[in-house]
Order: structure tokens, then C-alpha cells, then sequence
């Protein structure tokens, strides 16, 4: 790795900051912490890191920034459905920004998998560029200057742990890429498993228009967040309308005596 910033400098932590901002599976923050521990050796400066990982970022949240303001929440879901946990992403992003708006900026860059995810949602409310510039821009400052920060922390450890993977060669690789690769794999079990217990319960919506066509009593309830549901929008008939972060506290207000049928957008 040493070698390879030396080869393509600044250049790498660029590329390799605006791709994981644009969505790609790429850890660029254990790079801007390696960058800045080992400066002196790459003739980096700490400045120059700080600089080129912001304005990677930025760029990067910007371009989510306009595509959200263009393509509205279908890009949202496309986001999601690569994530890893997609079956909670939507709701969960939207959530957060609905609870705490333009400052959760300030902190999503540190959660893998809402990092990417909140900057549409700014555009798709049409949030001005003026108001999300200063959040986003604060929140990529946090971001980098603590990879710089702990960099020049723990310079020493990362010397000695460099020192270490050497020694080791394709066994310390090893060492550092099964327990990633376990920890996907895992992740990526637990959504099979998910999607066959939800395809058990699943009802399509021609089924669940018959029941309702021929009186059944069903109960529907409506789980799209604050940013999804609007009072007087689309909404199936007779639906009751419960935010996710009501569930537990209003599930009493759901009759147990007949179906129920959940759906959010």
C-alpha cells in the first residue's frame, strides 16, 4: 500500500474518497488515517490530505445532491437495495432526517450505508444548494479531519502494524480480509433468509384490491415515514397511518380480530 501512494500520491486518495461517496465498496477512510500517519515518508502534507479528501467528498455529495433534486426517492431505493441492509435503509435514512433535517449531515458520514443516502433525500425535498452546502461541507470536514487527526495519533501503531503485515505477507492479508469477507457473507445470508420469511406473508396488491372489492374486513396499515406520506396523497382506502418510530407505542391501535396488511412505498 505504501507503495502505492508513493506511485500515484495524492491522486489515489482522491479516486479512492469520491468513489466510496459515490456508492462503490471502497474503505477510504483507513486510507486518509494511512495517508496522514505516514506523511513525512510520502512527502504529503496534512493540509494537502485535509484538501484533497474535502473536496473528493464534496463532490461526490453533490453529484447524489443533484441526481436526488432529478430522479426524486426512486434513487433513494436504488441506493438501498445495494446496501447491505436494504430492508431497513429507506426508513431508517429517512428517519434520521426527518428527526434532526440538514444536521444529520453532520454525523452520516462516520455509518457505512447512510453515507450515500441522505444527500438525495436533501435534494429530493429541494433543500437549497446554499442551505446544504455548509452542513454537508461541516460533516466532511468532521469526517476527514478525524482520519487526519487519529492518523497523527497513532502514527506510531500503524508504522508497527505496516511493519507487521509485511512480515506476515499473504498471511496477514488473510488475517484482514476472512473476517471481512465473513462478516459480508454473513450479511448477506441474513437478507436471503429475510426475503424468503417476507415472501411467505407477501399479498399482491391485485389479492388485497379482490378482498377489499368483495368487503372483507382487513386491517391496512401504512408504515411510510414522515418524508413518504403526505395526508392528502395517494394512500390505500381505509388505511390507518403509522410511522415506524410509532409502531411500538400505537400497535394497540390495531384491531387483532382480523388480517392485518402492511405496506410502506
Amino acid at each position: 500500500m505504501v507503495q502505492i501512494f508513493r506511485e500515484y500520491g495524492y491522486g489515489l486518495l482522491f479516486v479512492a474518497i469520491l468513489a466510496e461517496t459515490l456508492g462503490l465498496p471502497i474503505p477510504s477512510y483507513p486510507l486518509v488515517l494511512l495517508a496522514a500517519a505516514l506523511a513525512a515518508e510520502l512527502h504529503f502534507s496534512l493540509g494537502g490530505v485535509l484538501f484533497v479528501g474535502v473536496v473528493a467528498a464534496l463532490m461526490g455529495d453533490l453529484t447524489w445532491y443533484l441526481i436526488g433534486r432529478r430522479r426524486g426517492r426512486p434513487i433513494l431505493r436504488t441506493l438501498c437495495s445495494i446496501s447491505l441492509n436494504p430492508d431497513s435503509c429507506v426508513s431508517r435514512t429517512e428517519n434520521i432526517f426527518s428527526r434532526h433535517g440538514l444536521k444529520s449531515l453532520l454525523v452520516t458520514k462516520f455509518f457505512p450505508g447512510l453515507n450515500t443516502v441522505v444527500q438525495p433525500i436533501a435534494g429530493m425535498l429541494r433543500i437549497s444548494l446554499l442551505r446544504f452546502i455548509p452542513f454537508d461541507l461541516g460533516g466532511i470536514v468532521l469526517w476527514i479531519g478525524s482520519a487526519v487527526t487519529l492518523g497523527v495519533v497513532f502514527r506510531g501503531q500503524v508504522e508497527w502494524l505496516l511493519e507487521w503485515l509485511d512480515a506476515l505477507g499473504r498471511l496477514g492479508l488473510l488475517m484482514v480480509g476472512v473476517p471481512f469477507v465473513a462478516w459480508v457473507l454473513l450479511k448477506w445470508l441474513e437478507r436471503q433468509r429475510f426475503y424468503r420469511r417476507l415472501e411467505r406473508s407477501r399479498i399482491s396488491c391485485v389479492d388485497l384490491k379482490n378482498l377489499l372489492d368483495r368487503g372483507d374486513r382487513v386491517t391496512i396499515v401504512d408504515l411510510r415515514s414522515g418524508l413518504g406520506y403526505r395526508p392528502g396523497g395517494v394512500k390505500i382506502r381505509g388505511s390507518m397511518h403509522i410511522p415506524p418510530q410509532e409502531f411500538e407505542a400505537r400497535s394497540k391501535e390495531i384491531p387483532p380480530d382480523r388480517p392485518i396488511v402492511m405496506y410502506c412505498t
